[in-house]
């Protein structure tokens, strides 16, 4: 019964939103987005010793989606994260990252990700593979995307995408292997965040 009642309940919130989604395709939005730093958090985890998780994220990303509601299976995607931007709430630790043992910073300033494959499951959720560069090495990657929101921004009155996207990274697989013993090589990541229209020049601030 209980089951029954999930799967219907399920069903209801599918199809509420392919409504919604179908409603806002007929307005006028743009098919270029941009992110909006002030609400996108890229986040990880690596477990410590067993004792603990320890989370951290990137404080600089900066992203571009080609992204038509009318027209879903043609979006792109490309993702550049600064790695000298990873807080993990701890300055000592965040040094030690940035070393050559694990990000490289001075060398590899930077990683990306480009998709080469965007399939949507239904209108809200989708399973985007990419190319992602870590380190200098390039590997397919996959992420599962979660459409939460489109609507106009009741603060800035402009048109707001809200996701969130999950998926996994093997460190060692990208040649950081320092301290695997202690220190899970399989990271979870996850990316919540709002992307804007992207515009050629703009000073605006979201709210």
């Amino acid at each position: 019964m209980i089951n029954t009642v999930m799967k219907n309940s399920a069903k209801a919130l599918l199809i509420s939103s392919a409504l919604a989604l179908t409603t806002v395709a007929g307005a006028a939005l743009p098919n270029q987005w941009q992110l909006d730093n002030s609400h996108t958090r890229v986040g990880f985890s690596v477990n410590h010793l067993g004792f603990s998780t320890t989370m951290g994220h990137f404080n600089d990303v900066k992203g571009v989606v080609n992204y038509d509601v009318k027209a879903p299976s043609k979006t792109n995607m490309s993702f550049t994260i600064a790695t000298d931007s990873i807080d993990t709430n701890w300055d000592a630790r965040d040094e030690h990252l940035k070393k050559a043992e694990f990000f490289n910073v001075a060398k590899y300033p930077t990683m990306t990700f480009k998709s080469t494959s965007v399939k949507f499951i239904n209108p809200q959720q989708a399973k985007v593979t990419g190319d992602f560069t870590m380190l200098g090495q390039t590997k397919p990657l996959t992420l599962d995307v979660t459409l939460n929101k489109i609507a106009n921004s009741p603060l800035t009155k402009e048109p707001v995408i809200g996701f969130r996207a999950t998926g996994n990274i093997d460190r060692a697989a990208y040649g950081m292997t320092a301290f695997a013993d202690g220190i899970t090589t399989d990271v979870p990541i996850q990316i919540d965040g709002e992307l804007i229209e992207k515009k050629a020049q703009t000073n605006k601030k979201s709210k």
